[in-house]
């Protein structure tokens, strides 16, 4: 007897989401079609902030806190070449794939001053993570059908307050165009329900969804706190874009 094809659930990240507002027909080829990294697009400036943000997940893995910036800086090169090596060891296109092309001397030269810049402008105190974390996902069922959220932010820090922060890293040429841009309305939705459960399981009730702009890392205004014990009205709102 022939065993039945598993059926495929099909998942859900913010970019699909945002695909999805601003143009169908990209949604439909990058989602539909599966070609979300065949025809992505990237460039130096996108280069720039995967590397910053692969350096900052380095730093807390290790931890690399109290290491001085001579150390850190030297941590830039590696972290590219972990980039390469990633996408070198997958057999089709990835999320690093629209990436590698653009990883030259001057996109790490300016990851290099970069991270400088925000070490100064924290005095070298870095927020110390909670748990390491990678990609997340969660099933939602809509009439009977499974769909998944996926995706992860950055890094999970510990506010100052000992709320959980999350965090997504992101690196603007333009600051002021970036801040007016930024995603403010699903980004932190998605990203706390995401870890939601992970955070109820180590015991806490609160977390905080925050943007931190690697050119301008004392800005704090980006930041929104959620009651991980009440997300039914985010988890609702998900699946009437994901039903639309």
């Amino acid at each position: 007897m022939a065993r039945e094809k598993k059926k495929k659930i099909r998942g859900y990240s913010l970019s699909d989401l945002h695909d999805f507002d601003t143009c169908v027909f990209k949604f439909l080829v990058k989602h539909h079609l599966d070609k979300k990294y065949e025809i992505g697009k990237g460039s130096p400036q996108m280069a720039l902030g995967v590397l910053l943000d692969k350096t900052i997940k380095n730093i807390h893995k290790r931890p690399a806190y109290d290491y001085p910036i001579k150390r850190l800086l030297k941590g830039i090169r590696f972290s590219a070449d972990e980039i390469r090596a990633e996408e070198q060891g997958k057999p089709r296109p990835n999320f690093n794939s629209a990436t590698v092309e653009f990883l030259n001397e001057d996109v790490i030269l300016a990851a290099e001053q970069v991270l400088q810049n925000f070490h100064e402008a924290i005095a070298g105190k870095f927020k110390q993570k909670i748990v390491d974390i990678g990609f997340y996902q969660k099933v939602l069922e809509i009439d009977g059908e499974k769909f998944k959220l996926w995706g992860g932010p950055d890094t999970l820090e510990m506010g100052i307050d000992g709320i959980p922060e999350v965090i997504d890293y992101k690196s603007r040429q333009d600051i002021a165009k970036g801040k007016e841009n930024i995603d403010m309305r699903l980004m932190p939705k998605l990203y706390t329900l995401l870890l939601a459960e992970d955070l109820l399981k180590l015991g806490y009730k609160k977390a905080r969804f925050k943007v931190i702009f690697w050119q301008d890392p004392k800005d704090e205004s980006f930041s929104v706190e959620f009651d991980l014990e009440n997300l039914s009205k985010v988890e609702e709102l998900f699946k009437e874009k994901i039903s639309d």
